[in-house]
Formats: C-alpha cells, sequence, structure tokens
C-alpha cells in the first residue's frame, strides 16, 4: 500500500472521527439550548419525553440516528419530537468536519481545529438560545470567550506562529485588532448612538413629553396646568412600561468580541456583514408581512444572524476580505 493510499486513509478516519465527535456534542448542545435558560443542571437530570416524562432510554439517545429510526416521535406515548434536536446534531457533525477539511491537521495539529470546533459549538447555543428566548446565557459567551484566548496563547506562545498564520491567514496581532474591529462598533451603536436616536427622533412619546414640558414652562399662553401634568404622568407611564431601547445587546457585543479574539479582524468583520444582510433581509420581510401594522413589537432576535455570519467565516472569512479588496485595488 502506498504512502498516498495510507495518507488519504488517515484524512478519511478523522474526518469520519470528527463527524462523530460532533455529533455527540450536538446532542449535548441540545441539553444546553433546553436548559440554560431554565437554569436546569445540564447533568443532575436524565433526558426525558417533554410530552409524558418518560426517561429517553440510552439506545434511543444515538445522535441523529435515534431521531431517524423513531421518526421523530417519543417511543413511549408517541409525541412528536421536534426535528431540531436531529438539526442541531447534524449542523455540529457537518461544522466539525468540514473544520477539520479546512484546517489541515496533518500540517498544522489537531489544536486549532479542536479549539475552532469548540467556539462553533458554543456559537450554536448562542443561536439557538438567542432565537428561542432573545437572551444569551452568559456563561456559554464566558465560554466563548475561554477558547478564543486559549487560541490567542496557542498562537502566540504553544505554536509555531508562522504555520498558524500560513493556515488562517491571521496573526497575534490581527487577533488583538479582531477583539475590538466589530464589538466596540455594535456597543456604541447598540447603547449610545441608537438610544440618542430612538428618544429625539422616532419615539412620539418622547416626542409629546419634551412638547408638554415646554407647555409647562411656556407663559405666553394660558393652560390648565393640572391637566398638563396628568398628560405628562401618563406618557412618562408609557415610556417607562416600554423600558429603554438599544440597538444590540450586551451579548451580541461579548460575542463579536470572542468572535474578533478567535478569528482575527478580516474574518469578524466579514461575518459582521453577512450577519447584519441577513437581519436587514429578514427585518424587510417581517416588516412586509406586518403591512397593516397590527404587530406591537417587531423586534427580533440579531444573534442567530451573527452567529451565521462567524460560522461562514470560520471558512471564507479572509477570502471573501481578501477578494473584496482585491477588486478595489
Amino acid at each position: 500500500m502506498s504512502i498516498e493510499t495510507l495518507a488519504a486513509i488517515s484524512y478519511v478516519g478523522i474526518y469520519i472521527f470528527a463527524f462523530l465527535c460532533g455529533a455527540v456534542i450536538g446532542s449535548f448542545l441540545n441539553v444546553c439550548i433546553l436548559r440554560l435558560p431554565l437554569g436546569e443542571s445540564l447533568v443532575k437530570k436524565n433526558s426525558h419525553c417533554m410530552t409524558c416524562g418518560a426517561e429517553i432510554k440510552r439506545y434511543d439517545l444515538i445522535p441523529i440516528v435515534s431521531w431517524i429510526i423513531l421518526r421523530g416521535k417519543c417511543r413511549n406515548c408517541g409525541a412528536k419530537i421536534s426535528p431540531r434536536y436531529m438539526i442541531v446534531e447534524s449542523l455540529t457533525a457537518v461544522l466539525f468536519t468540514l473544520t477539520f477539511i479546512k484546517f489541515d491537521s496533518a500540517a498544522y495539529g489537531f489544536l486549532y481545529p479542536m479549539l475552532v470546533c469548540l467556539f462553533l459549538a458554543a456559537v450554536i447555543v448562542v443561536a439557538f438560545e438567542d432565537l428561542d428566548t432573545k437572551t444569551m446565557s452568559v456563561s456559554v459567551l464566558v465560554w466563548c470567550g475561554v477558547f478564543a484566548i486559549l487560541e490567542l496563547l496557542n498562537v502566540r506562545f504553544l505554536a509555531n506562529t508562522a504555520y498558524i498564520e500560513s493556515m488562517t491567514g491571521t496573526g497575534f496581532t490581527d487577533k488583538i485588532i479582531g477583539l475590538f474591529a466589530i464589538s466596540v462598533p455594535l456597543l456604541l451603536i447598540g447603547f449610545v448612538i441608537t438610544p440618542l436616536v430612538y428618544v429625539y427622533f422616532l419615539s412620539e412619546d418622547h416626542k409629546e413629553r419634551r412638547k408638554l414640558k415646554r407647555r409647562l414652562k411656556s407663559e405666553l399662553a394660558p393652560f390648565d396646568e393640572n391637566r398638563v401634568n396628568a398628560e405628562l404622568k401618563n406618557v412618562n407611564e408609557r415610556i417607562e412600561a416600554r423600558g429603554q431601547v438599544f440597538g444590540f445587546g450586551m451579548g451580541d457585543v461579548v460575542l463579536m468580541g470572542a468572535a474578533g479574539l478567535m478569528l482575527g479582524y478580516k474574518a469578524v468583520v466579514t461575518a459582521a456583514v453577512i450577519g447584519i444582510l441577513l437581519g436587514a433581509v429578514y427585518g424587510i420581510y417581517i416588516k412586509a408581512k406586518d403591512r397593516d401594522g397590527n404587530s406591537e413589537d417587531n423586534a427580533f432576535a440579531f444573534g442567530p444572524f451573527l452567529c451565521i455570519g462567524i460560522a461562514a467565516a470560520v471558512f471564507i472569512g479572509n477570502f471573501l476580505w481578501d477578494a473584496y479588496f482585491a477588486l478595489m485595488k
């Protein structure tokens, strides 16, 4: 058997192993997605049917395969089991496999692709959590940061930096810049610019409050002070009930900071562009769907779109960046 054949077999073995590991980890991610927002333990309670409460047997917990064999139904009561479980397992398995295909472990070692896989696993949890609850678990965001920091240390101290840079097109400095490249703009847009624009240009209640306050200070025309104060009180109550309006959540800021530290500024900028474009398209869609304005709140979770951008940027982020600026020359 030739060396080329042995090398091909070893690569196939690595890819199969990555797929199987991804499927198993994806099964655990389903538990995280379901239990973390509820504050439940990830290890103390066995998996069970959400309809009848029956404990799921071990032979029905084989990632991907069990859902297909059971045809998406509980063995005990026949209740439907969401296809999301299989989707998350399959998605994780595919991303893990693509990561090891993209980053040649035989040439560059296993540490970098392993850290990327773990980071993507955390990103998957963030995406589905935000989709379900419009919140991101702090613990998962912390793990995103931990994996990114480990990769930074890997580049700086543990690995041959020349290898990492040649494989990823990203060095230590690129990662430090990436930490701030998108997170700082999101922080400013979300917590400074958007609230100011909302208060001074978009909110009718804030406009009405300023108008009523000017009326109370005005001496040019007579008015019923009690009536104006009553109207002002009502407006203030509506504003308080609405709460502060932000453009992005702090979870989005932390997520993109961790992504920039992991992938570098080129990839994280590309991820942000992809996420914003997808989010804009979806925003236009829900606005068009609600043509009559019947919905009181058209706000939607933006995190999943950023997560899609991050996943895409792992594989094509630097390529798209370089291709774009090559066209600009």
